[in-house]
């Protein structure tokens, strides 16, 4: 079962991300914990993942449409007026491409497969662990307490956490002097690092290496406002903060000081995030645009 989701077809081009069908499917998930029907409208889906695709997924527009049409030919996922559709979408071309405005006419339902669904209900820890497989292959592990709260998904017990170079954490914080390379935050507990993570600038399960040029050392506000796009870096390795980010005085003094500001540098000798993959993150992540330098 779990293999099925694991062959979920994800569209590709350049490095560039489509989370869109796994935002899609742990809605649904979380659906389906709250006992809710399998069938959802696509007006509410329309809505609900429509707000998540803004808040994790890529700055470049896309229609929760895609998702909701597309999956099932992956085999998961299910639409009762499929064959009506199918014919007014092939109609007018958009068979690719669906329009939203023919999906929400049709008042169209969709969910998960039925004997997927019956299982699901059945067994809660497979839940568990589609969602973890979900979030393992598509997010970052800062945020995926955030897309779950936000999708209404109590917390998951399985650990989520991608494979990758174990020397990777300790080489970048290393080379970055343990400090946070936005704020400079240095903290310690007995001999130990606390609140200072290795962040990857382009997502590892986007394909980013275990390499010293695409990590930097932040503190844990700061990495969790890296992956979400609050924080990103010019082509300098200046700190780029969003516009979309707001708040009081704390939000003053932890993040919108830092606009324009350099990115503390790692040891003499090593380098700092690579251009290409400062790009991805300004492209893939960011939440563009940026506000203006501090004076």
């Amino acid at each position: 079962m779990l293999a099925r989701f694991a062959a979920i077809r994800v569209w590709t081009r350049g490095g560039e991300r489509a989370p869109h069908k796994s935002l899609l499917l742990l809605y649904a998930l979380a659906a389906l914990q709250r006992r809710e029907p399998r069938l959802i409208p696509f007006a509410r889906l329309e809505e609900a993942v429509g707000k998540l695709l803004r808040d994790f997924g890529p700055s470049r527009s896309t229609s929760p449409a895609y998702p909701f049409w597309h999956l099932q030919s992956d085999g998961v996922w299910e639409i009762p007026q499929r064959e009506a559709l199918q014919h007014d979408l092939d109609i007018a071309e958009w068979r690719h491409n669906p329009r939203v405005s023919v999906i929400r006419e049709a008042g169209a339902q969709g969910g998960l497969d039925a004997q997927l669904f019956k299982l699901l209900r059945a067994r809660p820890d497979l839940v568990d662990q589609v969602a973890a497989q979900l979030l393992k292959t598509s997010f970052p592990p800062s945020i995926h307490e955030d897309i779950l709260d936000a999708v209404g998904m109590p917390w998951v017990p399985v650990t989520p956490i991608a494979s990758r170079d174990a020397a990777f954490r300790q080489t970048i914080l290393r080379i970055y002097r343990h400090q946070c390379g936005v704020c400079g935050y240095d903290g310690q507990l007995g001999s130990t690092d606390l609140g200072i993570e290795a962040a990857h600038v382009m997502w590892h399960m986007a394909g980013g290496p275990d390499s010293e040029d695409n990590g930097v050392a932040l503190c844990t506000l700061h990495h969790k406002a890296f992956d979400r796009g609050a924080l990103g870096l010019d082509d300098n390795c200046r700190i780029l903060v969003s516009e979309e980010v707001r708040g009081g005085q704390a939000v003053e003094e932890w993040l919108l000081r830092f606009a324009g500001s350099p990115l503390r540098p790692p040891l003499p000798g090593r380098p700092q995030p690579a251009t290409r993959f400062v790009r991805w993150h300004r492209k893939e992540v960011f939440r563009a645009p940026a506000r203006a330098p501090r004076l």
